[in-house]
């Protein structure tokens, strides 16, 4: 009797995703970086022993990874890029959508995450990451009555915040999820911006008078607010399943 399709044995990945594994070890133990050109085609073929298919395949997936970009001209090629959050949020709402999770399942993961990184940033923010970031508050009333002027100035304060954290997993993380948020398409009127303003500004106050377990405290409730509000006002959108389509930078309420 034959066996089952793969029992008893273990799937081996694809030729090109191992050489694109080699790729990005190679890049490592060479000390390559952003900016920099990764070997020329012939050379990078004999290195990793496959032929021009198989190599280019290994390309786009780096590519569409947000490792390189792919230079035109005869000086071209791949050139290294720094990955940044929306690679993760691209990757999460794409595992998210097939697993049939809803947004509010993201709002129910922030209240949990966000204050944490409200915590790490009231420890480990700097006196110009904290400045910096009460700037942003100022912009962020600037601009209450216009919704684009708004949404800019909320986007900066809140990759300000995660980075100041200083813990790259969250600086990465925290805007993910709030892009999966804002992909439902949430705009909120200027009273709900006010209030979002007044209790950042508290968060603010606790992360900058460096009192962790205020600055917690006052993101759970900002983020349990906001999901009431959101769930609230747009249920339809909280209880769709995430569309990995929908999801891309939005400086929206989440």
């Amino acid at each position: 009797m034959r066996p089952e399709p793969g029992a008893g044995s273990v799937r081996r990945p694809k030729l090109s995703l191992e050489v694109a594994r080699q790729i990005v070890q190679t890049m490592s133990e060479a000390g390559m970086g952003p900016g920099d050109r990764y070997y020329p085609e012939a050379e990078a073929m004999r290195r990793h022993g496959v032929g021009r298919g198989t190599y280019r395949e290994a390309l786009r997936f780096l590519e569409h990874q947000g490792l390189i970009v792919m230079r035109p001209g005869p000086n071209g090629g791949p050139e290294i890029v720094q990955p940044d959050w929306r690679n993760l949020a691209s990757t999460i709402a794409l595992l998210l959508q097939f697993a049939g999770a809803p947004l509010h399942s993201v709002l129910d993961v922030k209240t949990v995450i966000e204050p944490g990184l409200a915590e790490l940033a009231a420890r480990h923010a700097t006196d110009e990451e904290l400045a910096m970031m009460a700037a942003d508050l100022d912009e962020i009333e600037d601009g209450l009555g216009s919704y684009r002027a708004f949404a800019e100035a909320y986007e900066r304060y809140w990759l300000r915040l995660a980075a100041a954290g200083h813990n790259e997993l969250l600086a990465f993380l925290s805007p993910a999820l709030r892009a999966i948020v804002n992909s439902g398409g949430y705009v909120p009127d200027e009273p709900h911006r006010a209030e979002v303003l007044a209790r950042l500004r508290d968060v603010h106050a606790a992360v900058a008078a460096r009192d962790p377990g205020r600055a917690r405290e006052t993101m759970r409730e900002l983020q349990e607010e906001l999901g009431r509000r959101l769930r609230q006002g747009y249920p339809r959108q909280t209880a769709q399943v995430i569309a990995w389509s929908d999801v891309h930078q939005f400086g929206g309420p989440g």
